[in-house]
């Protein structure tokens, strides 16, 4: 089981949909069991992903005493937000979760966790279980103290996990207007504050096709009005490349 936990924390970045995306691109592969885990309580992941398999909800994750009837089915099963998540306050609530995540190990060959726009318990508890973290961000005058934001919540996470790191993948540039010289000044800065090391090597331009997408339930290259091919060549090259980076670094930790 691998698990890639999309965060950073601020709203209207594209989490939501590069997460819904990166589950659908991995449960196109004959067989592949993905669970997707909606921890943020405002449920867009929830509500885009209404078309796969549903039935069960985050917050029994952090229920001890709730049953989880896992499935084992290929595809994506939705671990859905509901208004319980809101609830989860406490240290307690994250050992719950700790306790309950190495359950789905049996049943999930990949889990993709969408995270809410700031840091408590819920956004912990998803870095403590992650192998790998990718960061959608805006290019835009706040970037920096987003991307610092993260890579201080990333060593906090750190701490939860008895020192072991997160594998940062990188900060993935999303919603970009390409013809906006601001945005690529800001770019520019975003690179140099944090290290080129740390962005991750593409970024995802501003389309309608990608809201309309969403608006219909399904993945950007199932779409057939215009724009659709361009934007589909553009985001599975990037999706192909996030997975290929767990998978290199994965083997070179074993």
């Amino acid at each position: 089981m691998r698990t890639i936990v999309v965060s950073l924390l601020k709203g209207g970045v594209g989490k939501t949909f590069l997460a819904t995306h990166l589950a659908w691109y991995l449960a196109e592969q004959a067989g592949n069991r993905v669970a997707f885990l909606d921890l943020d309580p405002q449920g867009s992941s929830t509500r885009r992903l209404a078309s796969e398999r549903t039935g069960w909800f985050a917050a029994d994750l952090f229920d001890p005493e709730a049953r989880l009837d896992l499935s084992d089915a290929p595809g994506i099963t939705v671990f859905a937000a509901d208004p319980r998540l809101q609830m989860v306050k406490a240290a307690a609530d994250v050992r719950d979760f700790l306790g309950r995540f190495p359950a789905l190990g049996a049943h999930f060959d990949h889990i993709v966790i969408d995270t809410g726009p700031k840091w408590d318990e819920l956004t912990l508890s998803a870095m403590a279980v992650a192998d790998a973290v990718i960061a959608p961000v805006q290019v835009a005058e706040d970037s920096i103290e987003c991307a610092k934001m993260l890579l201080t919540a990333l060593k906090k996470a750190e701490g939860a996990r008895g020192g072991r790191k997160v594998d940062f993948l990188g900060l993935l540039p999303s919603m970009v207007n390409p013809f906006d010289r601001r945005e690529m000044d800001n770019a520019v800065k975003l690179a140099r504050a944090v290290g080129e090391k740390l962005m991750f090597p593409a970024f995802i331009k501003a389309r309608p096709t990608y809201k309309h997408s969403a608006e219909q339930h399904h993945p950007v290259w199932r779409e057939t009005g215009s724009g659709a091919k361009a934007a589909a060549d553009e985001i599975r090259p990037i999706l192909a490349e996030i997975v290929r980076r767990m998978d290199d670094r994965r083997l070179s930790a074993a």
